[in-house]
């Protein structure tokens, strides 16, 4: 039997902006992940979007100000783990901009 071992970490990207991210695998592979973009105004941290594979789909989501979470748009059509360094990528060098479309 293969021994499945969780990560998590929370990654600061900027003075009020950070990154949780957490995520399974299986031997050498991704199996399930969730990457949640946070900005913080003045307040506790809150979530902007967030990739996952919660339903076997790579998801993204965006959050609106109130906090409520957006429906899922496909982001990836690729296994766990390639989505998964997808989804980092475009978090590590979109995050400004994503923050500002929240923001508007």
């Amino acid at each position: 039997m293969v021994r499945v071992h969780e990560t998590s970490y929370r990654d600061r990207l900027d003075t009020d902006v950070a990154m949780d991210v957490r995520y399974l695998v299986q031997g050498v592979n991704v199996i399930d992940y969730a990457i949640v973009l946070l900005a913080r105004e003045q307040g506790p941290w809150r979530a902007v979007r967030v990739y996952d594979n919660t339903h076997a789909v790579n998801d993204m989501h965006r959050y609106n100000r109130d906090g409520i979470k957006q429906p899922a748009e496909t982001f990836h059509h690729g296994s766990a783990g390639e989505a998964m360094r997808s989804a980092l990528d475009a978090v590590r060098g979109g995050y400004s901009e994503m923050i500002e479309s929240w923001r508007r």
